[in-house]
């Protein structure tokens, strides 16, 4: 896979005109375009019409124009944490498309200005030689979403491209979207999730220091941090997870891993550093999840609600490493208990149901 970054200045270099023709470029394309929050089903269809139509039309390469930064982080600066995948989340998936050229450019304030035709002219067909456009049913492109199926198949008769329309992906009825799916995640709905995205709802996070209060009730707990603020979190409660962890942190004395998977992404902490290239292999344990207040231990609440996992049969130590935490299914919502022995019954309980 091939990344073409385009930063703020280059984007602003080459709406002006300043770079002439110098950069990376692509011969012939078959392209499509958008941020692609998900990379869910509907999007998939989008990315399999373009490696088709690149073996139809014998061009030279699929192309993937999309964004660094959500445009919403410029647009909606306030807007709450909402990111289905995390850039880092996105680029790995792209990688198992098999799309050899993937463009990431800044969402910056000259390209959310530009209207659609010199936005089409200046970087996907002069940049990056498309002849063939594959949009989604919504399409709207420019400053002034004035980019439409048919202000577009215009153009590409203008600019030497032609245009392709793709319908929209239904599940149980409903048109899988983006935002459709943020609503699912936020309502703990994580079945219709995972049925829209074609695979559980995923979060990466650092391990951080808990108060050990789990492993006194015989319910030890990794603490996650997200890796990204802007990472959507499901509704309080407790869900059944999968968890996969680095291989190197797995002790011998573990029961299970049930799996073994490669892993392309590298570990980073919370501020992004680099803290070792992906261990080769990662094991995946069962697990369930509390995401919440902790209010039996807390009578208050925690003020920043908390995710701690219990991981089925690890031992190892996990504290400062990276973990993937997929939810399966919500069993039930966060409660306050009247002290350890209540809640214990309640988490055997919770184990039984999320191990089934």
């Amino acid at each position: 896979m091939r990344l073409i970054r385009l930063p703020e200045r280059y984007v602003e270099e080459l709406i002006a005109g300043r770079i002439g023709v110098r950069g990376p470029q692509v011969e012939s394309s078959a392209l499509t375009l958008g941020s692609f929050d998900g990379l869910h089903r509907g999007h998939r269809a989008l990315l399999d019409r373009v490696q088709n139509s690149v073996e139809d039309r014998g061009l030279a390469a699929g192309v993937v124009f999309t964004f660094l930064q959500h445009p919403w982080q410029l647009l909606r600066p306030d807007a709450e944490p909402f990111l289905l995948t995390t850039w880092r989340e996105k680029l790995s998936e792209f990688q198992e498309t098999g799309l050899p050229v993937i463009v990431a450019a800044d969402f910056c304030p000259a390209l959310a200005q530009l209207s659609y035709e010199d936005f089409v002219r200046i970087f996907l067909v002069g940049y990056l030689g498309m002849k063939h456009l594959v949009a989604g049913y919504d399409l709207h492109l420019g400053a002034d979403r004035g980019g439409t199926a048919d202000t577009l198949a215009v153009l590409g008769q203008e600019l030497g491209f032609d245009l392709e329309v793709v319908d929209p992906v239904r599940v149980g009825g409903q048109i899988v979207s983006s935002s459709l799916i943020r609503d699912a995640v936020a309502a703990g709905r994580m079945e219709s999730a995972c049925e829209m995205l074609g695979h559980p709802f995923e979060l990466w996070g650092e391990v951080r220091p808990g108060d050990r209060r789990g492993r006194e009730i015989g319910y030890p707990t990794a603490n996650v941090q997200p890796l990204e603020p802007l990472k959507l979190l499901p509704a309080p409660g407790v869900y059944a997870v999968r968890v996969q962890v680095p291989g190197d942190a797995v002790d011998s004395g573990s029961n299970g891993p049930w799996e073994s998977v490669t892993e392309t992404l590298p570990e980073v902490d919370l501020r992004g550093e680099l803290l070792s290239a992906a261990p080769a292999k990662w094991a995946v344990f069962g697990g369930m999840l509390n995401f919440g207040s902790v209010p039996t231990f807390h009578a208050d609440g925690l003020s920043e609600p908390r995710l701690e996992a219990n991981i089925f049969g690890y031992e190892g130590n996990l504290r400062g490493r990276n973990v993937k935490v997929e939810f399966l299914s919500r069993l039930r919502p966060e409660r306050r208990f009247d002290g350890a022995a209540e809640l214990v019954e309640q988490l055997q309980l919770d184990e039984a149901q999320a191990r089934a």
